[in-house]
């Protein structure tokens, strides 16, 4: 209602979203999505990440796992490709690789063994070699020099709407925000906490933004155009960060995947209340 010179707000109503068309492809293909490697950490899940790898070179698994591993033509890993240095208090006891260039290096050597035919598409995350504020960069050819030279390879913005098969759209977002909801939203925190990122994906899509409250995260204000408005509507929303476990759902119609991790419980996360981290999942669609 308006006043003398004056708005009165009595209600707010938020754009939501439209219910997404659902896309289908003849081709029989397949996408693995994970997140939070933290290569580096001495809590790295070496065994369980290395196994991975083997079973999408088909090198690991029953011939039933294989003949699914065939299938995988792209490779979405959503952040913290690294554990980074010092991110957290104490971090360098629970290091075993102290150099951030070391620790991408280390990591290039397995894709530089993955089947030339995955497409591997990554954003970065908190622990990433860049700037805490969103929207996030690509991570730099001079701390991974070695990624750039992988013609499968591609790194993207966080967040990042990429398209995959020509056809479909993925919204990828490490989910840093997702630290001040679970702490200043009752239903969420009620919901299950960091074990209902996909309520929290649900919760963000409906505000159109990956962060509507201010201070969720560090931002970066762009006088032309909000990078964290959902402009457009994915087919799939992807995050990692909780470290929690594999949670798939659907929202009118977008897939929505809160990716686990491969770093096992860290003391700090232990500190911090993190009971149920979970570690060595992927995610296939």
């Amino acid at each position: 209602t308006m006043g003398e010179g004056l708005v009165y707000v009595k209600n707010i109503m938020f754009p939501d979203m439209p219910v997404k068309e659902f896309k289908r492809t003849k081709d029989d293909i397949s996408v693995a999505f994970i997140s939070d490697l933290h290569v580096g950490s001495k809590l790295f899940a070496k065994e369980e990440f290395g196994k991975f790898i083997d079973w999408l070179n088909l090198e690991y698994g029953n011939n039933e796992q294989k003949e699914l591993a065939k299938k995988v033509k792209y490779l979405i890993i959503s952040g913290d490709l690294i554990d980074g240095i010092g991110i957290y208090p104490g971090q360098d006891k629970e290091l075993e690789i102290k150099d951030v260039y070391e620790q991408y290096n280390f990591l290039a050597e397995y894709f530089l063994n993955l089947r030339k035919d995955i497409k591997v598409i990554i954003c970065g995350g908190n622990h990433d070699a860049l700037r805490l504020s969103e929207p996030q960069p690509l991570i730099s050819p001079i701390f991974a020099k070695s990624f750039y030279q992988m013609k499968n390879v591609t790194l993207v913005n966080n967040p990042a709407f990429v398209r995959i098969h020509g056809i479909f759209d993925i919204l990828m977002y490490h989910g840093s925000c997702f630290d001040y909801y679970v702490n200043n939203i009752d239903f969420l925190r009620k919901a299950g906490s960091y074990d209902a990122v996909d309520k929290m994906m649900e919760f963000v899509l409906k505000k159109r933004h990956l962060a509507p409250t201010h201070i969720s995260t560090l931002y970066i204000p762009d006088i032309n155009k909000d990078p964290l408005v959902n402009y457009k509507v994915p087919d799939f929303f992807v995050t990692g960060h909780t470290h929690h476990d594999v949670k798939i759902s659907s929202y009118k119609n977008v897939t929505l995947i809160g990716c686990s991790s491969f770093q096992y419980k860290t003391t700090y996360q232990e500190k911090l209340g993190h009971t149920n981290i979970t570690w060595g999942k992927s995610t296939i669609i």
